[in-house]
């Protein structure tokens, strides 16, 4: 159900701000459609291997904000923790009970400890609005997540001077017809203008929590994650209508009503859904891309979500330079990232070597061998 303009309206006007009607202004467009727009030379595959030592900064400095123009990220994903995702773990009959359960297990201060051990600086972790608020209607679980949240941040915070990213990856109603924006072919969040307020109480919601956290620095808040209103187009930029991102921009402007306007894009890369990559190839990619993002635009970009797997003849003892090459190229071009995932349990199998488990989490691949402090194996 679509709610009146009339009641969109006041929504805004409460917060001093108006509904955008600017979402076809954009910047040049290629015809990506209809052949390739870029003129790139063969790649000649290098049997060098680089070795880095990076240092990077306290994710909490004092009682300092971290300056998003200059911080870098070495971060990892606690996904499917406090928002369920079924790709990472079991598929859950129950809730309530069970959910409880499995907050208090699946992420715990030991994890913590494994992923500072390895120099993570930085936390990132998908929340759902259920966490702060609680809607009629919305079968989403309300329990103890902040809780639970709050014995983790503190421990990362306090202990590893580690910063947080909230991210609030469902939005009510639905922002990208996946179980990650609320649930399977939900995306009501757009045009509609009580899911919209309902948002704006989440973010309150998370600004809450961060102002009873004792130490307001050590947050980043991302306030929507991969929203597109035409699912046919998701990941790329025509999963979004022209009205969808006039709706995503004034989300965005209310949300800046609300704190302080220190930016950083959120870029996800990911080469398992990349048409035609090969893992032979995923290396110089990364190198290339990385380079190419950080000239496209003003503001710094933060590789939100990367992982190892490739589309096809994943294998697992190129493990280590995949990684070490993105690890190294988004700190070297950009302002780091956040590997999906801290901890997976999936079972899935790769087209190569192995199952996504083994390609994705964090854990594992420190247990392994093939994540450590040092870049050892970097392509570039």
């Amino acid at each position: 159900m679509r709610v009146s303009a009339a009641l969109t309206t006041v929504l805004l006007s409460s917060l001093g701000i108006h509904l955008h009607t600017d979402g076809a202004n954009h910047g040049a467009t290629v015809p990506f459609h209809d052949k390739c727009p870029f003129s790139i030379p063969a790649v000649d595959l290098s049997p060098i291997r680089h070795s880095h030592d990076i240092t990077w900064g306290k994710g909490v400095n004092g009682g300092n904000f971290i300056n998003r123009k200059t911080f870098k990220a070495n971060g990892a994903n606690l996904g499917g923790w406090l928002e369920k995702e079924q790709t990472h773990g079991p598929s859950l009959n129950k809730c309530a009970s069970v959910f409880e359960e499995r907050y208090a297990s699946f992420i715990n201060t030991t994890t913590i400890d494994e992923l500072a051990n390895v120099g993570v600086n930085t936390l990132r972790i998908p929340l759902t609005y259920a966490a702060f608020i609680e809607i009629p209607g919305s079968q989403l679980h309300h329990g103890n997540q902040l809780k639970l949240l709050k014995t983790i941040t503190d421990y990362a915070t306090n202990k590893y001077n580690m910063h947080v990213i909230f991210g609030l990856h469902s939005l009510p109603g639905g922002v990208n017809n996946l179980d990650i924006g609320e649930a399977l072919f939900h995306q009501d969040w757009f045009q509609n203008s009580t899911n919209l307020d309902h948002s704006f109480q989440a973010v309150d919601g998370v600004l809450n929590f961060i102002k009873n956290s004792g130490h307001i620095n050590a947050f980043t808040i991302a306030p929507i994650n991969e929203a597109s209103d035409d699912f046919a187009g998701f990941g790329s930029a025509a999963g979004l209508t022209t009205k969808g991102t006039d709706w995503i921009n004034t989300h965005f402007d209310g949300v800046l009503k609300k704190i302080a306007k220190n930016i950083v894009f959120d870029s996800h890369i990911y080469y398992f859904a990349a048409a035609g990559t090969y893992t032979g190839y995923v290396n110089p990619a990364v190198c290339g891309k990385a380079q190419y993002i950080t000239q496209e635009t003003k503001f710094s970009v933060f590789v939100g979500e990367w992982s190892l797997q490739a589309i096809y003849n994943n294998t697992l003892n190129t493990r280590k330079t995949i990684f070490d090459a993105q690890r190294y190229a988004w700190n070297k071009y950009l302002a780091g990232g956040s590997f999906w995932n801290g901890v997976s349990y999936a079972t899935a199998k790769v087209d190569g070597d192995g199952t996504q488990r083994e390609y994705w989490s964090y854990i594992d691949l420190i247990h392994q061998g093939f994540i450590t402090k040092i870049t050892k194996k970097s392509y570039c």
